[in-house]
């Protein structure tokens, strides 16, 4: 990977130019670059002491490990941020254009009504008066009713004089568009225009259009139409919303839609990014920087995904956020509660996930590098006994932190001294690794909590907006001349052909049906099931249809099966319903039931809901836990929710709730939003078990087994020496307890090295290891004492008995080199098994802490056997 240098660090060349903007970086770089400098004034002091340890390959591997610390942190600030904006601005334009595709089924319908067809046959024949274009100006209205989409519907003769208006004082009596003028072109179905238009008195508007027949002219052959359908279509007032809500918690944030040449058609911000300014793409080569009126944003554009294979006017959504508020906002500093005890490397990528072990590595390799100069420091004192040395004067032991020199003189007190704040130092530097790695994460596991609400919110606003349109469809249908003619007249031929016709232009229904008053089927919309007709249908719903009195009423089933939808006509479904009004007068000539095909575009709402995390599901759900729909096939519509969400009967409209829950093993977080309604679909409606909502499943990792007492990896404290006989004790970790040996019988802590196997060994006789020439047994205090073998990343401690005899002890982890008033030890009351002629004594710490002091003669005898049977040979 390519890199440059910034502020003396290499850094990606994706990140580099934004440095500036990312204060988190400074935050840790500039301790880290303090303790450094801090261990270069140690390594001067211990150099000129003659008593430092090698430190100059842990200074390096610190510094590499920050360079990589800081660009992985930069690099990880870019992802989440153009994570953010590019899914935002994807929402944005994927919404538009389903509800652009349902604009483009609607207009078409609408150029088949009658009445426009009878007044077009009119003006053809100079028949046509003023109450003719009054009454269709009112059917007009009476659609817009149902659909607060548009806010002008016009028909225009072909050569462009305004027959009828819904808005008349808006729109010029002759409207001369070359571009509406293309719906004339033969087998064009509709044309999409948007920019200033006389039929909405000049202003700008997005506009579709179709041809319209007259009464006998042909439908299937469009060139010699006599009319033009237009409808205008509400875009600021249905995107504005839609962007407010895609910005908010994005700081400073403006959302833009632009056209195919890149100018801005509406902005969420006019102050920032003003109407019609051509405004260039941002993308990974220019580092998502773009500079637009001198000033530096994060900017990322999108284009439409494309439904049911529509893909709209070809225009594009672009997000940005100003450069100097993109990354200003630091991730929390104290773990989310919600994923406690989760394994959650999943969630980031490998580079991220090593550097806090290789901080820990680098520690490890300082801590042994300490422990042979502590080691070395004591055991070299003139004073020193082979195990118990009587308290000096000189360099009496530290009664302040356990770690004085025994009975060394200045010099070794010196050097210990000074080992100790090299060891301090190093700490310091890797707890700055960890915090900064700790607050990464859970800074990454804030966002995935926020991520699953937003796209719950997202996933429950794309399903209400789409039944929206279910909603108004079967109303607007119901006002069809014809179907209404072909009820009153029973004549099954011509509803069906309405109803095929309708079915053609919304694909995303399974049928379209009408019945008569008595509930029986009269025509469907598909020849495959016309075993229907005849049948009569049965449901709250088929009643419910034929009670209405109001145009503007609709009914809406429960989702269960009702024998129309499926294979078997048994799988659940949504019917939405209306009455249809008997042409000749007051009353009802039947009804009209339209099925949505919901298994399918249910799975396609919930799928463009998905947060871009491998193992996401999305599920529909009612209040009482039944599955509506799933991104996944694990559930079908019926089954129960796959866990229980106390939230879920009593969540308000209009709300969301984020949290974790287990499924299959493992921690999922969760976002529940509850439907809200949109527009006049069931807004401010009260609780009702047929209220939905999304649920979306974020998995974050295993559940961990949480140990019963972390304490004991805290550094063992010990209590300042008593007495005249002091012992210096090196102590260690196995299995998460506090032991220890003589230090004058250990020679060194080792770097990791090979162990060469030794069949004939004891099971805690890990095999032998070469040092100074000879091959030493290595015994697994892990093993002997507890079961549990130290693992692979064991400390390895070269011992010594008092007789000379030499082996290798693997321990967990290494702790201090300390001294211990010798009355303080206590023999241990229990020595079972091996330990039972052993010489094994107690030293209590600070708090609860409780060291075992070991003997290497004792451990020597152990592996003695198996060291007979080796041959001393000098290593190759």
């Amino acid at each position: 990977m390519t890199k440059v240098w910034r502020k003396g660090l290499p850094f990606s060349v994706e990140v580099a130019p934004l440095l500036a903007s990312m204060p988190l970086l400074d935050e840790y770089r500039e301790p880290l670059v303090r303790l450094q400098g801090a261990w270069d004034s140690l390594a001067l002091l211990g150099q000129m002491s003659g008593a430092a340890t090698d430190m100059a390959d842990t200074r390096t591997a610190f510094e590499a490990l920050t360079g990589r610390l800081l660009d992985s942190l930069a690099r990880r600030q870019l992802r989440n941020a153009v994570q953010q904006l590019q899914g935002r601005s994807q929402v944005a334009i994927d919404i538009l254009v389903r509800n652009l595709f349902e604009r483009t089924a609607d207009v078409g319908f609408l150029a088949g009504d009658g009445p426009l067809r009878a007044l077009l046959q009119a003006d053809a024949d100079g028949t046509a008066d003023l109450a003719q274009a009054q009454a269709l100006r009112q059917r007009f209205a009476a659609y817009v009713a149902k659909y607060s989409v548009y806010d002008q519907v016009v028909l225009l003769a072909a050569d462009g004089r305004r027959l009828a208006a819904l808005d008349e004082t808006r729109c010029a009596p002759v409207v001369d568009d070359v571009r509406l003028r293309e719906a004339f072109e033969p087998g064009r179905a509709f044309v999409e225009a948007h920019g200033p238009t006389a039929l909405l008195g000049g202003a700008s508007g997005l506009i579709y259009a179709a041809a319209v027949t007259a009464l006998d002219a042909s439908s299937s052959d469009k060139a010699g139409a006599p009319g033009l359908l237009c409808l205008s279509f509400k875009l600021e007032d249905e995107l504005l919303g839609l962007f407010r809500a895609l910005c908010a918690g994005v700081r400073r944030s403006v959302l833009v839609l632009k056209d195919a040449e890149g100018r801005v058609l509406l902005t969420s911000d006019p102050w920032q990014i003003p109407l019609g300014a051509p405004l260039s793409d941002a993308g990974e080569g220019q580092g998502w920087r773009l500079d637009f009126a001198g000033r530096d944003y994060l900017s990322c554009n999108a284009a439409a995904g494309g439904y049911e294979g529509y893909f709209g006017p070809g225009w594009t959504a672009q997000m940005l956020q100003p450069l100097q508020h993109a990354f200003a906002d630091a991730p929390p500093e104290q773990a989310d509660t919600r994923a406690r005890h989760v394994d959650t490397r999943e969630l980031f990528d490998d580079e991220l996930r090593s550097i806090p072990e290789e901080a820990r590595r680098i520690q490890r390799e300082l801590s042994r590098s300490l422990w042979n100069g502590k080691l070395k420091s004591r055991t070299q004192s003139p004073s020193q006994s082979p195990a118990v040395a009587t308290r000096g004067t000189g360099g009496g032991g530290n009664g302040s932190n356990g770690d004085g020199a025994g009975g060394n003189g200045s010099s070794s007190g010196f050097a210990v001294t000074l080992l100790n704040e090299v060891e301090r130092t190093g700490q310091q530097l890797r707890q700055v690794f960890e915090r900064a790695i700790a607050q990464l994460e859970n800074g990454a596991l804030g966002a995935v909590f926020d991520g699953a609400g937003f796209q719950a919110e997202l996933a429950i606003s794309i399903v209400n907006r789409n039944l929206y349109e279910r909603a108004n469809d079967c109303r607007w249908w119901a006002l069809d001349a014809r179907l209404q003619r072909a009820l009153a007249d029973g004549d099954a031929t011509a509803a069906t052909d309405v109803l095929s016709r309708i079915h053609a232009l919304y694909t995303v229904y399974s049928l379209l049906l009408v019945f008569d008053n008595t509930g029986r089927v009269v025509a469907v919309s598909d020849p495959a099931q016309v075993h229907h007709v005849g049948r009569h249908l049965q449901g709250e719903w088929v009643g419910g249809a034929l009670g209405l009195r109001d145009a503007g009423e609709y009914v809406v089933s429960a989702h269960q099966p009702c024998g129309l939808y499926g294979e078997d006509g048994h799988a659940p479904c949504l019917v939405y319903a209306a009455g249809v009004p008997d042409p000749d007068g007051a009353g009802l000539v039947g009804g009209i039931a339209i099925v949505f095909d919901g298994e399918p575009q249910f799975r396609s709402m919930l799928r463009a809901a998905l947060p871009a995390q491998a193992g996401a599901v999305a599920l529909l759900v009612t209040r009482a836990g039944e599955v509506v729909a799933s991104s996944d096939a694990r559930w079908s519509p019926g089954d129960r929710a796959p866990m229980g969400l106390v939230d879920l009967p009593s969540l308000p409209a209009d709300r969301h709730v984020t949290g974790e829950l287990d499924l299959e093993g493992r921690v999922q977080a969760f976002g529940l939003a509850m439907s809200g309604g949109y527009r006049e679909y069931r807004r401010l409606t009260p609780p009702d078990p047929t209220d939905l909502a999304a649920l979306v499943l974020v998995p974050l990792g295993p559940r961990l087994e949480v140990g019963g007492d972390d304490a004991a990896q805290v550094a063992f404290a010990p209590l300042p020496p008593i007495g005249a006989q002091v012992l210096d004790v090196a102590s260690f970790l196995v299995d998460q307890q506090w032991l220890g040996l003589p230090a004058v019988q250990v020679l060194a802590a080792l770097e990791h090295q090979r162990i060469t196997a030794w069949p004939q060994a004891p099971v805690a006789v890990r095999g032998m290891l070469g040092f100074e020439g000879r091959m030493l047994p290595v015994l697994d205090l892990g093993e002997l004492l507890f079961h549990q073998p130290c693992g692979d990343d064991a400390a390895l401690l070269v011992c010594q008995t008092r007789a000379g005899q030499r082996m290798v002890v693997a321990v967990q982890q290494l702790g201090q080199v300390f001294v211990a008033g010798a009355e303080q030890l206590q023999p241990s009351p229990t020595r079972p098994g091996w330990a039972a002629q052993a010489q094994v004594h107690l030293l209590k710490g600070k708090g609860p802490q409780m060291l075992t002091l070991l003997d290497g003669d004792d451990l020597w005898r152990l592996v003695s056997g198996v060291a007979e049977q080796t041959p001393a040979l000098p290593l190759d």
